[in-house]
């Protein structure tokens, strides 16, 4: 179901972005401007946005928007509609897309199913393989990883428990794969792992088989089993299950972490693996394969249900080919700040300023720490910050792209702009 673009009221309560986080962030100078916490009005903020663009020198652009105005929103715009490479901001729509499409509260299910039933005559015996189906879910692997990582997990031990609990405890055949509902394009460009409708730790293990991280999903599930007491005769290997066996109850399942946590994982930390995923799981929820193009044609879809064009090349922004305007990721902003349903899940995957993820570092001691959440995006030369901002009680949406940039310059400028934009007063 894509996002209808009527605007419902806001979900998250005033202040709702300013919430308490535990830090030791060092405070900039006392007196300084950085420092300042004195109240803007309109006019005065509009000269401070101005003038942090102009000591940018960057092909920037800036859309600045109140989303809980009466009349009007529009703060400030300035070069906002030419199409710029949004860099990671491309991880905006891929995120709201998929919410929009699954809901905050939808979990993907990794299942087991028994090919040639159970032994007739021992019921804890499976007379044939076991295959493992994959859901597209970026999570699943062992906890160990997760933890390593600082990840949500959809742990492969678990689901070996639930396997167990349901009687196994010899399986006479192999542990087969079912990777399908993605495609067997395993590319996502030179700086990702490969990709796989049944993925295992992100795509990193696996030796021999890193190419084809399902058998390296397969393989950790028999080791799993294993530690549980089941049995494994066979080695392991890929399946294609028919559409009627994978309608009926699997022998057992797991359930990932909620979409909610998904695309807090994508977006706090830039995590570009989950972003693909995420983008080609995005392509499958029309029973159709996954695939980076027809994700792409999702996200581009979804992006005008929202009046916000986007030429989109991939998911996780690492691609220059991708193009959006700051104007058009402002409205995405808005579109999803004004979404019943899916806000505060939306608004809670981006990172608080000067506390969480790529943004942990930065704004500290100013007026946008801990009131302004936002994401980055960098390449060479390319240099990008949207996202929101709590001032004066209402929730104000912003978006800076800025290209052939000098990028700690872009830094320091996109850094003053979410300090003003925090100091406003409606």
């Amino acid at each position: 179901m894509m996002l209808a673009t009527a605007v419902a009221v806001l979900a998250t309560a005033p202040g709702a972005l300013a919430a308490a986080i535990g830090t030791d962030a060092a405070a900039a100078k006392a007196g300084s401007e950085r420092a300042s916490e004195r109240a803007l009005g309109t006019a005065e903020l509009r000269g401070e946005l101005g003038a942090a663009l102009a000591a940018d020198r960057s092909a920037g652009g800036a859309w600045v928007f109140d989303t809980e105005a009466s009349g009007d929103g529009l703060l400030f715009a300035d070069s906002s509609s030419k199409p710029r490479i949004p860099a990671s901001n491309q991880k905006l729509f891929v995120t709201a897309a998929l919410l929009a499409e699954l809901g905050p509260a939808a979990r993907l299910q990794t299942r087991v199913y028994a090919r040639g039933g159970l032994d007739g005559r021992r019921d804890s015996v499976v007379a044939g393989d076991l295959v493992i189906v994959g859901d597209g879910d970026p999570a699943f692997g062992t906890g160990r990883f997760a933890r390593a990582h600082d990840q949500p997990a959809t742990r492969v031990s678990e689901l070996a428990r639930n396997v167990a609990a349901a009687g196994v405890k010899r399986v006479k055949g192999r542990i087969l794969a079912d990777a399908t509902i993605f495609d067997r394009e395993r590319r996502a460009g030179p700086y990702l792992s490969p990709l796989s409708g049944l993925s295992f730790n992100n795509g990193y293990d696996g030796g021999d088989y890193a190419r084809s991280p399902e058998l390296v999903a397969a393989k950790g599930l028999k080791s799993a089993l294993r530690k549980r007491g089941v049995r494994v005769k066979g080695q392991v290997g890929r399946a294609n299950l028919q559409a009627a066996a994978l309608r009926s109850e699997p022998l057992a399942s797991v359930a990932s972490p909620t979409v909610a946590k998904l695309i807090e994982e994508t977006n706090v930390p830039s995590n570009n693996f989950f972003a693909e995923m995420l983008l080609k799981r995005l392509a499958a929820t029309s029973g159709r394969k996954g695939t980076r193009k027809r994700g792409n044609s999702r996200v581009e879809e979804f992006a005008r249900s929202v009046d916000a064009g986007l030429d989109a090349a991939d998911g996780s922004g690492l691609s220059r080919r991708n193009r959006v305007s700051p104007k058009h990721v402002g409205r995405l902003l808005v579109a999803m700040a004004h979404e019943e349903q899916n806000s505060t899940a939306y608004i809670d995957s981006l990172p608080v300023a000067g506390r969480e993820g790529t943004v942990a570092d930065r704004m500290r001691g100013t007026a946008a720490e801990g009131n302004c959440r936002a994401k980055t995006g960098t390449l060479s030369g390319v240099s990008a910050l949207s996202g929101y901002c709590e001032a004066g009680g209402h929730t104000i949406a912003f978006s800076t792209l800025m290209n052939h940039a000098d990028v700690d310059a872009a830094r320091r400028a996109q850094d003053r702009i979410a300090a003003a934009i925090a100091r406003y007063q409606p």
